[in-house]
């Protein structure tokens, strides 16, 4: 008795994470919208980013978390390999100009104010959650 009380408590546990992720996701979205970062960062393939384009700044399509990318340390600084994870992302939300995405023709903006560190938690999985999983070989 005690193993199926304790395995209804895990399964309890791991639906209300999954209902949290789901907040946290649809709270990182609306953030992503109001922030206005749909501007520059394309997340639709059928939707052009247009200021993106012309700015040549990341996508967020396809798989691309935790991928290693190009960026100059400064706005045409030396160039170095950096991977896209939950560091390099925060780095980029609140210091933009410390790394520049190679090619980019101009540095990130600061999002708009104000910006909170649980704002960059949601907008994080919220980008995540647009990364396609590998694919398996």
């Amino acid at each position: 008795m005690k193993k199926v009380v304790f395995i209804a408590f895990l399964m309890a546990g791991a639906l209300g994470a999954k209902a949290a992720d789901k907040a946290l996701i649809a709270k990182g979205k609306t953030l992503f919208l109001t922030k206005i970062c749909f501007t520059c960062h394309q997340t639709d393939p059928a939707v052009p980013a247009i200021a993106g384009l012309a700015l040549r700044a990341p996508k967020f399509i396809g798989e691309f978390w935790g991928k290693e990318r190009e960026v100059a340390l400064g706005f045409g600084g030396k160039i170095v390999k950096v991977k896209l994870d939950d560091k390099y992302f925060v780095e980029s939300v609140k210091k933009p100009l410390d790394k520049v995405v190679k090619g980019a023709l101009a540095p990130m903006p600061p999002p708009p104010p104000p910006i909170t560190d649980d704002d960059i938690k949601a907008l994080m999985a919220y980008v995540k959650s647009l990364s396609k999983a590998p694919k398996k070989k």
